[in-house]
């Protein structure tokens, strides 16, 4: 059985990167045909974008928005350093 187009690894990255909203849609519908692994990768991608997409309509000077992207960037720091050592 083939995946269909929108499960594939590289167009479900761009659609988590660009339109978080409609990958929520796409993952959360398709559970079932991804793997666990897969699943969460993407479905913890999108919320981390939908995270940035959001600072756009807090007001310009709060420093949430700082605080928001210093803790994403570290979760991914921390993801990453984790990954490696496992290896």
């Amino acid at each position: 059985m083939t995946t269909p187009w929108y499960l594939k690894e590289k167009v479900l990255f761009g659609i988590c990167f660009l339109v978080p909203p409609i990958a929520y849609i796409i993952i959360i519908g398709n559970k079932k045909k991804l793997a666990r692994k897969r699943y969460l990768e993407y479905l913890t991608l999108a919320t981390m974008m939908v995270s940035i997409w959001l600072l756009k309509f807090t007001p310009a000077p709060a420093p949430i928005r700082i605080t928001v992207l210093l803790t994403i960037i570290f979760i991914l720091l921390y993801r990453r350093i984790k990954k490696t050592k496992k290896k």
